[in-house]
């Protein structure tokens, strides 16, 4: 078709309203999110949570500045370094505030996609109200992770191939527009890729579904290989890395899947966990978004993004992946769904009523479930509350047992830890202080003393990136370990004495135990080293 061809309208546009009212719903919801979630950090650190195990590794990996690490990209790392350098570790609040922010960029986002579909005011209220409740979005944007960003960039994708398919729709195949869109593409995939490997498998599942459908001709465009190389150009310096050190992040989930270190779910079992994730009671928005993307000819011009989800559900199974894995593609569907919304209930006083009592059931249940989702009750009310609830944490690891779940239980503990392990290497005549080094099997640890206790020596750790920034200097004449057994410890010094016990009761297991002073390696640390590679 022509570009003076007379235009096909997308669906329910008109009903949609104007870019800029959409614009302005969506940033009184990015408000409302940043604000809530600011009010529910400040409800954790009252609780008397703290950091989390993964942000103080990632704070020490962004005194490491590189262009990889073994189990993420760049970008956490650089953005933890930034966090502390700008707001400090005093407040949970002000260090995660990019985390907040993240989180209300994506409510927007959901808000704009649902205005593009076509949904009505009510409808993009609704999408972006499912979003912000989500359970699983809640989890997500309370720390700073390698999937906190992630439903940004990829919505930015989405976004921007959706503007395509609509301008093909409309017979337009070049132009400004044109390029804006497939620069937008290559800008927000290759630094999503920076991000997490994980938006790999999306944009994977984007490209099948385009030439799966007919929105296949967007790619034909002189602008594709220009999208596509500047992926390729941005994630080069972490191919590069990853080429440098032998593909290492591959060696590290390869490791994941053979040592059986996530619980694995039937499909079934992994589909209704997506339902509890995002909620229960939203669930019939976002699958019948997918359903309407499927099925609708009033969705034919973004056929491609319910095809995506067919596409990317299943091989999350494959893969074996955490239930957060998906967690960046939903927008997308409850954008979706919103539209569905408004062709189901096309009478407008019966959308404007159904609407506030669809969202205030989900308020109700997220209210009462909300101790759950986050940790905002001190860790003995939380248990207690979820005795009253019958709730029982589920697993994402095979090896976790704490009494709480293991998301809450990870930001416990980790002061006192690095306490206990600068106290035993305080302990130590100067004479043997100079030599001793602090090792920790699990970076948790050996991040917790390098973050809250800088009077004395870093630690170090066989595990993840700890492995490559090596033994420094040590030689192992005198050691401060925990999180090895004292049988294995027997085996490898002549003296091993315990210094002192973690006994906190709601942190996992293996970070209760003893604390050990061992002193007369059998074998010279610098040696050892290859050995204690710990990629799990």
């Amino acid at each position: 078709m022509s570009q003076t061809s007379a235009p096909i309208t997308p669906p329910r546009e008109a009903a949609a309203g104007s870019l800029k009212s959409a614009l302005w719903l969506a940033a009184g919801f990015a408000l409302l999110k940043y604000v809530l979630a600011t009010a529910a950090q400040i409800a954790m650190q009252h609780a008397g949570y703290g950091i989390f195990r993964d942000e103080l590794y990632f704070l020490v990996c962004g005194r490491h500045l590189a262009w990889g690490y073994v189990d993420q990209p760049p970008i956490i790392p650089l953005t933890a370094h930034i966090s502390q350098l700008v707001f400090g570790l005093r407040s949970l609040a002000l260090f995660r505030t990019f985390c907040s922010m993240a989180g209300a960029a994506a409510v927007a986002l959901t808000g704009i996609l649902a205005w593009r579909i076509g949904a009505g005011r009510w409808a993009q209220a609704l999408a972006m109200t499912g979003i912000l409740l989500a359970p699983m979005v809640m989890g997500t944007d309370a720390t700073l992770s390698t999937s906190t960003f992630e439903p940004f960039f990829w919505m930015a994708v989405a976004l921007a191939l959706m503007e395509l398919a609509r301008l093909a729709e409309l017979g337009i195949r070049s132009g400004p527009a044109i390029a804006w869109c497939w620069i937008v593409v290559g800008l927000a995939g290759g630094i999503g890729l920076e991000n997490k490997w994980n938006e790999f498998f999306f944009l994977i599942c984007l490209l099948a579904a385009l030439l799966l459908t007919r929105q296949r001709t967007i790619l034909a465009s002189e602008w594709f290989p220009i999208g596509f190389a500047l992926i390729v150009l941005l994630i080069l310096p972490n191919l590069l890395w990853e080429i440098h050190h032998h593909w290492a992040t591959l060696e590290l989930l390869h490791n994941d899947q053979i040592d059986g270190k996530n619980v694995h779910l039937g499909p079934l079992s992994f589909v209704l966990d997506q339902m509890e994730v995002f909620g229960f009671l939203m669930a019939p928005l976002w699958i019948g978004g997918v359903l309407w993307l499927l099925l609708s000819r009033k969705a034919r011009a973004f056929r491609f993004l319910g095809v995506t989800y067919v596409l990317y559900l299943p091989l999350m199974m494959i893969l074996h992946a955490k239930d957060y894995y998906l967690t960046a593609i939903y927008p997308l569907y409850f954008a979706a769904g919103a539209a569905a919304w408004d062709a189901l209930f096309r009478r407008r006083w019966l959308r404007r009523g159904l609407t506030p009592a669809w969202v205030g059931l989900h308020l109700l249940g997220t209210a009462i479930f909300l101790p759950i989702i986050l940790p905002v009750l001190p860790p003995a009310s939380e248990l207690a509350y979820m005795t009253r609830l019958h709730f029982q944490p589920p697993k994402l690891e095979t090896g976790t047992t704490a009494p709480l779940p293991q998301y809450f239980a990870d930001m416990l503990d980790w002061r006192h830890k690095a306490d206990l392990l600068a106290g035993a290497w305080l302990s130590l005549p100067p004479s043997e202080r100079a030599q001793a080094a602090i090792y920790a099997k699990n970076y948790g640890d050996a991040s917790a003393v390098s973050i809250y206790r800088p009077d004395v020596p870093e630690a170090i750790s066989g595990h993840q990136n700890y492995f490559f920034w090596g033994p420094r200097g040590y030689t192992g004449n005198v050691m401060i370990i925990f999180g090895d057994s004292r049988k294995t410890l027997d085996s490898e010094f002549d003296s091993v004495q315990v210094y002192a016990r973690d006994t906190n009761p709601w942190v996992e297991p293996y970070e209760r135990g003893p604390i050990y002073i061992c002193r007369g390696p059998h074998e010279n640390l610098q040696t050892l080293w290859p050995k204690v590679k710990f990629w799990y």
